[in-house]
């Protein structure tokens, strides 16, 4: 039996993270929804709850998006992580790729783009 996904969300704008956080409830009813709006919470709630997938927002209030999704794949290397940012540059995907990302998308196609990404990820 699969165990029911938990998902992080590391979002700093309540607004984004609430819009999400419904959409992943619609899409995944039996699912927990975390949401943290810095990388400080992050960290603690991905090490204290251990979720199953994490959507990072790269442009954080508190510490470089990039360090933080080191630490979390460093902390769950068997969590999906997807990183996103409103910018997309090339830079920041394959850098996203390289600090242990599984996957980039853009704000600008969620949330098509993050549901065929998840859609993968299902076991």
């Amino acid at each position: 039996m699969n165990r029911a996904p938990v998902f992080l969300l590391v979002e700093p704008s309540p607004i984004v993270a609430t819009a999400l956080g419904k959409w992943l409830v619609n899409i995944f009813s039996n699912s927990q929804i975390m949401v943290a709006p810095n990388g400080a919470e992050a960290l603690q709630l991905a090490t204290e709850n251990i979720p199953s997938h994490v959507l990072i927002e790269l442009s954080l209030p508190d510490k470089a998006g990039i360090e933080i999704l080191i630490q979390l794949r460093q902390a769950l290397p068997a969590s999906r992580i997807i990183a996103t940012s409103w910018f997309q540059g090339r830079w920041l995907i394959d850098g996203a790729r390289s600090a242990g990302a599984d996957g980039f998308v853009s704000k600008d196609k969620l949330p098509k783009e993050l549901l065929s990404l998840w859609k993968i990820f299902r076991e």
